[in-house]
């Protein structure tokens, strides 16, 4: 499977992608695509990265269940961060006017379609 390819259609399909990146919770960046270069995609993802593992810990503690979507928005834009895999995300990154239905729609069917390698 090409994972820039899904990257790719992601953000072809969610106006006001900036970007989407698959990623593990380490930080390291397996795949990334770009949509608007003047966003420095890798450090926004391994910030939010960081701040899921936290979360997931907390729910854990709570037995909450494995988080599987998170939403970070504020007024520069938005992020979508979703659980592919044991230890793996895909983070879509919006412009603070994007459909933020959609995007969690595309990134539902991504992660669906993902999912098998990541095991």
């Amino acid at each position: 499977m090409n994972f820039r390819e899904t990257l790719e259609r992601v953000c072809a399909r969610v106006e006001g992608s900036l970007g989407a990146v698959i990623i593990a919770e380490d930080g390291i960046v397996v795949e990334r695509h770009v949509a608007n270069p003047s966003l420095d995609l890798e450090l926004a993802s391994v910030e939010l990265v960081g701040a899921a593992r936290e979360i997931r810990r907390a729910t854990a503690a709570v037995d909450a269940g494995e988080l599987e979507e998170l939403l970070v928005a504020n007024a520069g834009r938005l992020a979508l961060l979703r659980l592919i895999g044991p230890g793996y995300y895909l983070l879509l990154h919006l412009a603070p006017t994007a459909l933020v239905g959609r995007g969690r729609y595309e990134l539902r069917r991504a992660a669906h379609e993902l999912a098998s390698e990541f095991v």
